[in-house]
């Protein structure tokens, strides 16, 4: 009984220990197969009348909020439009240098954060969904197509760059990043549909994917470090 409780915990040790230092053999795929659906459900999404009409009818509902959930959404929309999501994380790389004194863990960082943005924006173009019709005449409507939503994408990065920014700080400063860059993210998210700009399961699937890249890019660089060191 005994031996067995020992081969048990050993065995436990030795998947733990394969775990820690090979995830990106299993994230890499396993993201890479979510990144290749994500096509087929934005075209499904953009044929699909009847969920089109029921999210735009959730828009619709939306414009009876109060006027303060508009002026909080335009900024919002300024912070994290392309220009603005520049200016946060140049902001963010330089204050990061300044801290660890790394131009080799700042760009890494710097890669793993951005790096889902240019995935939403080649699937922008893939996919072409349209606009919804509660955007017309928006003074704040891009040119770009609706899914995924690329302002909350923006927001996802500049959470994980803050999240990545104190991953060596005491737990309870982690903890609180983690929780501020969720925030951000449903924040931002939210505003566009306030806002009228994208449908809901454009802010959902960007919300959802993004932070799925980052971790499986995330574990790359450390399985890549771990390697070098041997």
């Amino acid at each position: 009984m005994r031996m067995t409780t020992l081969g048990r915990r050993g065995l436990h040790a030795t998947v733990r220990t394969l775990w820690r230092e090979s995830r990106s053999v299993i994230l890499v795929p396993a993201t890479a197969l979510l990144c290749s659906i994500v096509p087929v459900v934005g075209t499904g999404l953009r044929e699909s009348r009847p969920l089109m009409e029921g999210e735009t009818g959730l828009l619709r509902s939306l414009a009876s909020l109060p006027e303060g959930f508009d002026w909080a959404s335009t900024l919002f929309a300024w912070m994290f439009s392309g220009i603005g999501c520049t200016i946060i994380m140049v902001a963010l790389a330089y204050v990061a240098y300044r801290h660890s004194r790394s131009l080799r863990r700042t760009v890494r960082n710097v890669v793993v954060s951005a790096g889902p943005t240019a995935y939403v924006t080649g699937i922008k173009r893939l996919v072409d969904r349209p606009r919804p019709v509660t955007s017309i005449d928006s003074s704040l409507l891009s040119a770009d197509p609706s899914f995924p939503s690329g302002h909350t994408a923006g927001a996802v990065m500049v959470a994980t760059m803050g999240v990545l920014m104190t991953r060596r700080a005491k737990r309870r400063i982690r903890r609180s990043a983690v929780m501020l860059g969720v925030l951000l993210v449903a924040a931002v998210a939210f505003s566009r549909l306030v806002l009228g700009l994208h449908f809901p399961t454009d802010v959902i699937v960007s919300a959802l994917v993004c932070p799925a890249i980052s971790y499986a890019l995330w574990h790359v660089f450390l399985d890549v470090g771990r390697r070098r060191r041997r």
